[in-house]
């Protein structure tokens, strides 16, 4: 038996609430003027290497960025994104490429998407450590007037015509003290359109395994993943039916809920790792 250790952990919740209704995602529409930003990196290096990426990203409809309530129709989604590699040495190989559109895009395109290829081999004790993080928060009101104090969708108590809802999702994976092997990640990003079948959306693979170029059976390091969510969706109120009383507003409860999460731990001597995670939230799907 080969002389290896696995430690493997996988930790799925999942909370879920659902009494009818149409609620869900409506992105805000890009702004007139809009960004395209495309950054390639390549690195070959016996050396020690330090490499990042950092984006905050929020388009707001019906408001400001500097808003700390949410107004009458105002619908925001914020995107952070954020990637890092840092070595003290050792032979490293790296292709890295991130584009950024802030345009309207329909399904199955992205406003963001990074992708790189990395095969690390380490010298006289050093090491390789990762970390990159996506997270997407979108939430919409669709009150007559402004919710009073914070930015929280479901405080407001006047009559609206559509649902609320505010839903956040993560995807992060983390390298640490990685002796030597190949490394692939790609994330992806939809958070504006102007139609209101365009859905926001979420897309991370990662695998990692020993290099193909070399005699090594195994990578020896830690790999971690993370995906979560938390979901909170309100119901529709039909404005063209006379309601009672106790439901008037309903339109400002939870009417759906999903608290969910997924985590991987390798630890020792790795043969393979990969992930692969998708979302999609959108009032046509």
């Amino acid at each position: 038996m080969k002389n290896h250790k696995f430690l493997a952990s996988t930790f799925l919740i999942l909370l879920f609430g659902l009494f009818g209704g149409s609620a869900a995602d409506r992105l805000p529409a890009a702004v007139p003027e809009t960004q395209q930003i495309t950054i390639d990196t390549q690195i070959e290096a016996i050396a020690a290497v330090d490499v990042g990426t950092k984006m905050d990203w929020q388009t707001v409809r019906n408001g400001s960025t500097t808003d700390t309530s949410i107004g009458k129709g105002e619908i925001i989604s914020t995107v952070i994104y954020s990637d890092s590699v840092l070595s003290n040495g050792g032979d490293i190989s790296a292709v890295k490429n991130t584009g950024f559109d802030s345009s309207n895009l329909m399904d199955k395109k992205y406003n963001l998407e990074s992708e790189k290829v990395m095969t690390y081999a380490g010298s006289s004790g050093s090491h390789l450590v990762g970390e990159e993080s996506l997270i997407l928060d979108v939430k919409g009101n669709y009150t007559s007037n402004s919710s009073e104090g914070v930015a929280c969708v479901f405080s407001d108590t006047n009559l609206i015509h559509n649902p609320m809802f505010q839903n956040v999702v993560e995807a992060q994976s983390s390298i640490l003290n990685l002796n030597s092997g190949q490394i692939s990640t790609k994330g992806q990003i939809r958070a504006v359109g102007m139609s209101i079948s365009t859905s926001a959306g979420m897309g991370y693979q990662i695998a990692v395994t020993p290099d193909s170029n070399s005699n090594e059976e195994f990578t020896d390091g830690i790999v971690k993943t993370r995906f979560a969510g938390d979901i909170m969706e309100a119901r529709d109120k039909k404005s063209s039916e006379p309601r009672k009383d106790a439901y008037v507003n309903d339109w400002k409860k939870p009417a759906a809920t999903n608290q969910w999460s997924d985590s991987t731990d390798a630890i020792g001597n790795i043969s393979s790792v990969q992930k692969t995670f998708k979302y999609k939230s959108g009032l046509k799907l």
